[in-house]
């Protein structure tokens, strides 16, 4: 099939070339004799750009799909930076998962320039494939540590309580481990950790172009870290489910108790410690979301590699299904994270009232300078009065920032004098009810003299 000049790898023209319906088949043909260099290969198979390059649709929907994972999750990561209320683990934690997520982003939008950026064609396919398995990685140990953070707050409160201060030491370095960690294992196949680089891609111990081992070992991480999903999220909502039994099942009897003080700062010590545990409640139910939605597209992931064995051009179906759930994590956050999206919307009326005010002041400049020579300003020459104008615009947008600063006061003035109230009524309450309490005791002594 080869000639014995020096370019006998070449195929001639009496060769008979079968078609090629993938990359790897054109590699699998090209090196199934020894003879034949990776170099020579690639340089054969480079010819074969179309077994690379997305279809135009394929293309819009890698594009939008990448487009509006990177925006969500930068929405996300713009929340977190400039909103206060969030403690600082959570917002670690969540920083990490929009990370990922806004990565996941970038990877399908690589996907469809890749072959752009590589003389051979075989480690466009490679690059996508390890990038995707880190974004997955990575992503599933964002949701492990979410979850075992929440599973250590509802079952061992008190544990959480006390180690609240150096939590978010050791998830710092949890997470520089994972990240380090799983990037140098999935790209070690770009690194020569693969069937081409390792002349064994037609001697059957391959997995498409990666080794047996490295799919075991990726396989068995995933599977671990799903393990560590479900054991803690099916233990918390199994003690939530409890915590709400006891309680709607207990009866409690009737006291009287003493408006002091003393018993009024420990009902302000009890309702707040009720709203850190229902806040705790809530975040719980929110990584309960986001693993059940992980779960969910990786299932149907799995479903989309079943169908490929039959339908191969389904392939990429199954990536971009994996990605997907990049774009929904972002969305669950905000919807069930009343503290970050108050931030972001507080901070886009902030920019919105600032841009108003430097607008409004622009459009007074020009007033000024085209006004007519009736006016007293008109004495002056448009320079000046464009200096004079630029003079007091520091000055109006202090007097914005004021006017928000008084804005920002009077809103934690009403959420504070929202709870005063609730304070209020209650004690307002407990004194009616020791006044009925004492009035019917009265009554009684009476009846027992009559």
């Amino acid at each position: 099939m080869f000639n014995n000049s020096s370019d006998s790898w070449l195929v001639t023209e009496k060769t008979l070339v079968p078609e090629m319906p993938n990359l790897l088949s054109c590699y699998r043909w090209y090196l199934r004799d020894k003879t034949v260099s990776n170099a020579q290969a690639n340089e054969a198979c480079s010819k074969h750009v179309d077994l690379v390059r997305l279809g135009t649709g394929t293309d819009i929907v890698f594009w939008l799909l990448g487009i509006l994972i990177i925006t969500a999750n930068v929405v996300v990561l713009w929340g977190i930076i400039v909103t206060r209320k969030l403690s600082k683990t959570v917002s670690l934690l969540l920083a990490n998962l929009a990370t990922t997520d806004l990565f996941a982003g970038v990877v399908l939008l690589y996907r469809t320039v890749g072959h752009l950026l590589h003389s051979a064609m075989y480690k466009v396919i490679l690059t996508f494939v390890d990038l995707t398995t880190l974004t997955q990685l990575l992503s599933a140990s964002a949701l492990s540590l979410l979850s075992v953070y929440s599973y250590v707050a509802i079952r061992h409160p008190i544990f959480f309580r006390i180690h609240a201060g150096s939590a978010e030491r050791y998830v710092g370095i949890v997470l520089a481990c994972t990240w380090v960690s799983f990037s140098l294992l999935t790209l070690s196949p770009n690194m020569g950790w693969n069937c081409i680089d390792m002349h064994i891609l037609t001697t059957g111990t391959c997995i498409v172009y990666y080794p047996v081992a490295f799919v075991i070992i990726c396989a068995s991480m995933l599977l671990f870290l799903c393990g560590v999903m479900l054991f803690t999220n099916i233990s918390t909502f199994i003690a939530i489910k409890g915590r709400r039994k006891k309680r709607f099942g207990k009866q409690v009897a009737p006291q009287v108790i003493t408006v002091t003080a003393v018993n009024q700062h420990r009902i302000n010590a009890q309702d707040e410690a009720r709203r850190k545990f229902q806040r705790t409640l809530h975040r719980a139910r929110t990584v309960m979301i986001h693993v059940v939605v992980a779960f969910v597209f990786w299932l149907l992931s799995s479903l989309f590699v079943a169908v490929c064995l039959v339908i191969p051009n389904m392939r990429l179906g199954a990536f971009a299904c994996m990605c997907a759930n990049s774009f929904i994590n972002p969305i669950a956050t905000l919807v069930r994270t009343p503290d970050l999206r108050q931030g972001i919307w507080q901070k886009l009326t902030r920019s919105h009232r600032i841009a108003a005010s430097g607008f409004m002041r622009n459009r007074t400049i020009e007033d000024e300078v085209q006004s007519g020579p009736g006016n007293a300003p008109s004495s002056q020459d448009p320079t000046q009065k464009s200096l004079h104008a630029m003079k007091e615009l520091p000055q109006t947008l202090k007097k914005c920032d004021w006017e928000i600063y008084d804005d920002d006061l009077e809103t934690a003035g009403l959420e504070e004098t929202s709870s005063k109230r609730q304070t209020e009524t209650k004690l307002t309450k407990l004194k009616t009810e020791n006044l009925e309490q004492g009035r019917n005791e009265q009554r009684q002594v009476a009846i027992v003299h009559i």
